[in-house]
């Protein structure tokens, strides 16, 4: 059984493609990174802009021949927390399916919260103890936590990469690195519980693979090299430091496996990162290169299987 997961974030268009034949194992077939950033300008002006739908439109049509030629038995598109704020998300879900002939089934933040955390633990057998994934968005931010690879609970909040650099770091000096820095903090401080007990941490999504990149120093991105990559909280501030120093343009001519396209909010994803390192009072993070599109994939396999794997082997 072939299945496709489209996820469509607030910065990223990605797509996923696997088979499976039997429980707890999946093939990738084909794993499509794009940016459209559909959520730029959404925190403010709570609509999707039409630019920004064109974006997102040319990827899902280049999506669509990827999934034809994979001869793909069955798809599901899912959008996150651009579209949730978004006051015309009905009328753009209906373009999506007039325009590509995908149907978007629209997240709540406590089913991304869920899906982030299977997805995080895809390849990662044998996880012992208490595990929190981080899922950092353009939009949203999720925090799980789990026993033994079991998810028990978590939540969305709205920080978020795209969101806060448009909100604070449109203008990057030290004052507004600490108005930011500041307004993470206090999020986290509401909405979370300090005292959660957490043997380890896991990341995903674009800020902690590039920040993988960066501390590889990597010439072009490489998934089996970024996956399961250990960063420090020292060499975390490290790294923060210098990226906080360079311009987008100086930041991907150094590190040019950091994309382009993600360059202008990688200071805000690398804070919100630092905050919660603090916060957890965790001294390292471990980067994954999967996530929620690796936890829908595999809830559409569990479903059509009616069964489900606490593990599950990504190959």
């Amino acid at each position: 059984m072939r299945q496709a997961v489209i996820d469509i974030g607030t910065n990223t268009c990605l797509l996923l493609i696997a088979e499976s034949e039997r429980i707890g194992e999946m093939n990738v077939l084909a794993d499509v990174h794009a940016i459209a950033r559909l959520g730029a300008g959404v925190d403010k002006s709570k609509h999707i802009q039409e630019d920004a739908y064109q974006r997102l439109k040319k990827i899902l049509l280049g999506h669509k021949k990827v999934i034809d030629e994979k001869k793909v038995d069955a798809t599901k598109a899912i959008a996150t927390s651009a579209m949730r704020d978004a006051e015309n998300k009905d009328e753009i879900i209906q373009r999506v399916k007039d325009d590509c002939g995908f149907d978007i089934e629209l997240l709540s933040g406590s089913d991304e919260s869920c899906w982030s955390f299977r997805g995080a633990m895809c390849g990662l057998n044998n996880l012992k103890g208490n595990i929190a994934a981080l899922d950092i968005g353009g939009g949203s931010m999720e925090l799980s936590f789990g026993h033994n690879g079991s998810y028990e609970g978590g939540k969305s909040i709205n920080i978020g990469a795209v969101r806060i650099t448009e909100r604070f770091l449109s203008t990057r000096n030290q004052e507004s690195l600490e108005s930011a820095r500041k307004f993470i903090r206090s999020e986290i401080e509401n909405d979370f519980d300090e005292h959660i007990p957490i043997d380890k941490l896991i990341a995903v999504a674009g800020t902690p693979t590039a920040i993988a990149t960066i501390k590889l120093e990597l010439k072009t991105f490489d998934s089996q090299k970024v996956n399961c990559t250990i960063v420090t909280q020292d060499e975390l501030h490290i790294i923060g430091e210098e990226i906080f120093s360079l311009s987008p343009e100086e930041l991907t001519k150094k590190y040019p496996a950091v994309h382009p396209s993600r360059a202008d909010i990688l200071p805000a994803g690398t804070l919100i990162l630092e905050e919660i390192l603090k916060f957890l009072k965790m001294s390292e993070v471990q980067v994954s290169t999967c996530g929620l599109r690796f936890g829908i994939i595999i809830r559409e396999f569990e479903k059509r299987m009616n069964a489900e794997s606490k593990a599950w082997e990504v190959q």
